[in-house]
């Protein structure tokens, strides 16, 4: 049996493949329009794993790679394009993240995968949204990436309901974790602790009382792990809210393991208003715990500790 991971060498998906590796005896094929050799190097030359390049948003390319492959089990999805890109690219943006789903979700019907997982955002809720967020929340996105990720999930509910393929949509918060990259909303968590796991100078582009929810990579991956063998999934989307933390929360929890970290502010306006917008978003994630017992094993402490400690042993990680 294969397991296959769409956006395969990228942040999540690399993660999540070293993962599956330990925790199972399946195949891998790793399906990514660029890739990433630093996070892939470990995994070059393990029998088990098939890295390809693939674009999502090309149907035949996509069933050619899917169809060849032997008994798909489980497909995760990760493959999108990411802000600030998909606001300034709206074609790209629909045919990657929108027509890409359309895709996948149709290979998943054509060659019987048992499970399609897809990874979704906070994003497709709007500032007005009714406190605390659950899974019944309005959906109201403001950003073409929220946009196209209202779409997916609605697309692969379909999908369920009406052409038998399963599928589970996991609504995650900000994933931070080693080697992180990009210029996303949320990528100054990530680089208030990588920069100064690597002797450098962090800039912070939002004002110090911005705060997010996050989830560490490796809390995502061993739940992710745990959707592939899991038998009765009630519904097709979860909420998982994370820890929600200030900009100089995190900051504090480096300097315990920096002393002489230097992080400067540099606030973006327009980041910091959307920002401040989302801020107000505050979720629950009662169905995820209780249907699918997820809870995380690190602490902020813990994630922060971990985190610059996997930074300095291991290069690949560098950015």
């Amino acid at each position: 049996m294969t397991i296959a991971i769409i956006g395969g060498t990228g942040f999540i998906g690399s993660f999540l493949a070293k993962a599956l590796l330990e925790a199972t005896d399946e195949n891998l094929l790793l399906m990514d329009y660029y890739i990433n050799e630093k996070r892939v190097k470990s995994l070059k030359g393990n029998p088990r794993v098939s890295i390809i390049k693939s674009d999502v948003s090309n149907r035949a390319e996509v069933f050619s790679h899917v169809g060849k492959a032997e008994n798909i089990s489980t497909l995760y999805h990760f493959g999108s394009l990411m802000p600030p890109l998909t606001e300034s690219e709206l074609t790209n943006a629909f045919n990657i993240n929108i027509q890409g789903t359309f895709n996948i979700l149709e290979c998943a019907r054509e060659f019987n995968i048992s499970h399609v997982i897809y990874s979704s955002s906070g994003a497709i809720y709007g500032p007005g949204v009714e406190l605390p967020v659950t899974e019944r929340s309005y959906r109201d996105p403001w950003t073409m990436y929220g946009v196209g990720k209202v779409c997916s999930e609605v697309l692969g509910t379909f999908y369920h309901r009406r052409k038998g393929v399963k599928f589970t949509s996991i609504r995650f918060p900000a994933l931070i974790g080693p080697g992180r990259t990009g210029k996303g909303m949320t990528i100054f968590a990530n680089n208030i602790i990588q920069y100064p796991a690597q002797g450098e100078k962090a800039i912070c582009n939002v004002e110090e009382d911005i705060a997010v929810p996050v989830i560490y990579i490796k809390d995502s991956t061993k739940f992710l792990v745990s959707l592939h063998n899991h038998e009765h999934i009630p519904e097709n989307t979860y909420n998982i809210d994370g820890v929600w933390m200030k900009a100089e929360e995190l900051a504090e929890l480096v300097r315990n393991e920096i002393p002489d970290v230097i992080i400067e502010y540099d606030p973006d306006p327009e980041l910091t208003f959307m920002l401040r917008s989302w801020s107000m978003m505050k979720g629950e994630s009662d169905a995820v715990f209780n249907d699918l017992n997820y809870s995380p094993s690190f602490s902020p402490e813990e994630m922060v500790k971990d985190f610059i400690a996997e930074v300095r042993a291991n290069p690949e990680y560098i950015i």
